[in-house]
């Protein structure tokens, strides 16, 4: 044998190995890729699974609040909750009777969105605030029902008290 054929033959030895080091590279890459995509998958499940965890707990505590607030004084408020039709959304609207300035709070929770609106609606003006589900707290939202009914709160503004979080 030849030193051509020696050099030859180790060349093409060479190119067999790197071939085969290519494709256990590209087979481990693809592997890597699908266990990445899974890993994403998994999480964006378990995001949502915690978003619905999350809305579900804020629409019970919220219904828990705005029964309270209804029966503290069924002459004072107006309250009327419920699902939209799609069942994404849970929406409260509590309104006052005989409270001055007249005024009303409607608070959505937006599943899907995963959104917190609320909105208030009185004679001193509307203001509105968003928040994401995982921000708003049961906290807040007791703070938000409290304010329906804070006279206080209410007593010589010129706009509806800030929400809740966005005190300086």
């Amino acid at each position: 044998m030849t030193d051509f054929e020696a050099t030859l033959r180790a060349k093409l030895a060479r190119n067999a190995e790197l071939a085969r080091e290519r494709e256990q590279a590209e087979v481990e890459m693809d592997r890597v890729i699908s266990d990445q995509r899974a890993a994403e998958e998994r999480a964006a499940a378990e995001r949502a699974e915690a978003q619905k965890a999350r809305h579900a707990e804020l629409v019970e505590h919220l219904k828990a609040l705005v029964l309270q607030l209804k029966e503290s004084s069924p002459e004072t408020f107006i309250v009327r909750t419920g699902w939209t039709q799609s069942g994404e959304e849970f929406i409260t609207k509590l309104s006052t009777r005989l409270l001055e300035p007249a005024r009303s709070l409607f608070i959505e929770l937006d599943r899907d969105d995963d959104e917190v609106l609320a909105r208030w609606t009185s004679d001193l003006g509307n203001t509105i605030e968003l928040w994401r589900l995982v921000e708003m707290t049961p906290q807040m939202l007791a703070e938000l029902v409290v304010q329906v009914a804070d006279q206080e709160a209410w007593r010589g503004r010129s706009a509806p008290p800030p929400f809740p979080g966005a005190r300086a």
